[in-house]
């Protein structure tokens, strides 16, 4: 078989498209599924404050209970640096409950950009709370198995299985439910803005208010063991937080989700130990929000499967085209080459 150099460059680029095809699919597609480091994830929540009044406790409110309080929350997610598969996050969350000033916390997370998951930090690494299971979203292509993740509760300070409870449509997105219920001692009561110890006056000024929530013989007990108390009453503070995780079923982005945390006070009255349920707290995501996240996992989706799909296929096919014309015009050199030469007839006189 003859080569032209017209066949030689034909099978040159038909092989680098092949190649190239395989290096998209299995090099850049992995890559592409990984967490992102220019990650930036906002969302969007709403939501009500029920429970004890937190002005009563400081004396700055004489109004023991507040009801269907409006909550505004947001939470942002934003990658900070990237250490080789470890990728350091930062998560800002914000609350406004009614006309009280907003309540900021923010954590930092190391986490696998494979699988989404919190691991140990780079030994360079600064101010990262050591934490386990997933902090914010699940991976790409998410398990819908009993038991294949735990969602950790920055307020526990704990991971809480996950689990599966069913699939849904939302902002234009086929979605995986998953729900977590994390209960234990409050990590971290100030940032909430709670108090280690309630001034003795202060839960006389708040006992009118607790009818309903305490037992009435407990109620009735108070105003005899008051005096006896301390001048400052020590508090211990749990919380049962359920949350809610809407994930892409493509993607495991979050495209939505919610919690509701029962934040409960027990009071060391000396004779008993109180439990008196303090707030409820209850937000879920915004439907503005749950449509523009839709959108940006959508386009994400788009792509993933341009550079996944697409792209791969198109060179391969491509590819195999250009080595077979390659091959075409090297058989036809070939055949030209193999032809017999015609000469002309010559006479004498």
């Amino acid at each position: 078989m003859r080569l032209t150099r017209s066949s030689v460059v034909l099978a040159v680029i038909g092989v680098l498209l092949i190649v190239a095809a395989a290096v998209v699919r299995f090099v850049v597609v992995p890559s592409v599924t990984e967490l992102p480091t220019d990650l930036d994830v906002t969302l969007e929540f709403e939501g009500t404050y029920n429970g004890i009044n937190p002005g009563v406790i400081n004396g700055s409110s004489t109004e023991v209970l507040s009801e269907d309080v409006p909550i505004q929350a947001t939470r942002q997610v934003l990658g900070e640096s990237v250490d080789g598969d470890t990728e350091i996050v930062l998560r800002r969350d914000e609350r406004t409950i009614g006309d009280r000033r907003p309540q900021v916390t923010e954590v930092r997370f190391a986490v696998d950009r494979e699988t989404f998951e919190a691991v140990a930090a780079p030994g360079d690494a600064e101010d990262v709370t050591s934490a386990e299971g997933l902090v914010f979203s699940l991976p790409v292509d998410p398990s819908t198995e009993e038991g294949a993740y735990g969602y950790w509760d920055q307020y526990t300070m704990q991971a809480a299985p996950l689990t599966f409870e069913g699939e849904d449509t939302l902002g234009g997105r086929e979605v995986y439910r998953y729900e977590s219920v994390a209960e234990g001692e409050l990590a971290d009561p100030p940032s909430l803005g709670l108090p280690s110890f309630l001034p003795k006056a202060q839960l006389a000024a708040l006992a009118p208010g607790l009818e309903g929530l305490v037992a009435p013989e407990l109620l009735a007990a108070l105003p005899g063991v008051l005096p006896s108390l301390p001048t400052s009453i020590p508090i211990e503070w749990t919380s049962k937080t359920t949350t809610l995780v809407v994930a892409d079923q493509e993607l495991g982005a979050t495209v939505a989700g919610g919690s509701t945390q029962e934040i409960t006070g027990s009071l060391d009255l000396g004779v008993t130990t109180v439990d008196v349920p303090f707030a409820t707290i209850a937000i879920e995501s915004t439907d503005d929000s749950i449509e523009t996240r839709g959108d940006q996992v959508a386009d994400d989706s788009q792509l993933l499967k341009l550079v996944g799909t697409v792209l791969p296929i198109v060179a391969l096919v491509v590819g195999v085209l250009l080595l077979v014309a390659a091959l075409l015009l090297a058989r036809r050199a070939a055949a030209r080459a193999a032809a017999p030469v015609e000469t002309g007839s010559h006479s004498s006189v």
